[in-house]
């Protein structure tokens, strides 16, 4: 894809990361900030990997070819969060297309790593970037908050599932639920 656009001249692309690039990454807790973009690569699956090495390529296209990209690490976006790990890192599809528009039609974005999701009073990872590319979200999962810590209780930091970014992804096998 990255090699086409280059030999057609399209002037950016907007890839469809994951918050599975850094799933290792502890969550924060407490009074910890909010997850940087510049934390490193710990993928948590295969498929992280998969999106580790896209936001490599994608800033090996910038740099070698200048096309721009921006990474969207997304959390989940569903209409709905559907489990308590979800409640901090969900994004509507309202929220989603705002991003994905916003990272379409900045200017000068270079290649630009976001993270993708909602204004979620939970949440765990810093949208500053997003928000510099004229991102603004405009929805929050804490409606479903009661609801779901009701039936599933709160994450417990002792649960590796529940520890970090990636959610049950990185135990293995995988721990349900998430």
């Amino acid at each position: 894809l990255y090699e086409a656009a280059r030999e057609e001249g399209v002037p950016r692309i907007v890839f469809a990361s994951s918050n599975h690039a850094v799933g290792f990454t502890p969550r924060p807790q407490g009074d910890d900030p909010l997850i940087p973009v510049e934390t490193p690569h710990r993928p948590d699956t295969f498929y992280g990997l998969s999106k580790a090495f896209g936001e490599d390529l994608a800033q090996f296209y910038w740099d070698k070819h200048g096309l721009e990209s921006v990474s969207v690490r997304i959390g989940s976006c569903f209409p709905e969060p559907t489990s308590v790990r979800m409640l901090s890192v969900w994004m509507s599809p309202a929220d989603g297309a705002r991003l994905f528009h916003a990272a379409l039609t900045a200017e000068d974005v270079g290649h630009t790593v976001v993270h993708g999701s909602s204004a979620n009073t939970r949440l765990w990872w810093d949208l500053t970037s997003a928000r510099a590319l004229g991102y603004a979200p405009q929805d929050d999962s804490e409606p479903w908050a009661e609801k779901l810590i009701a039936e599933q209780g709160e994450l417990d930091p002792e649960n590796i599932a529940h520890a970090h970014l990636g959610g049950h992804f990185v135990s293995d096998p995988p721990i349900w639920p998430y």
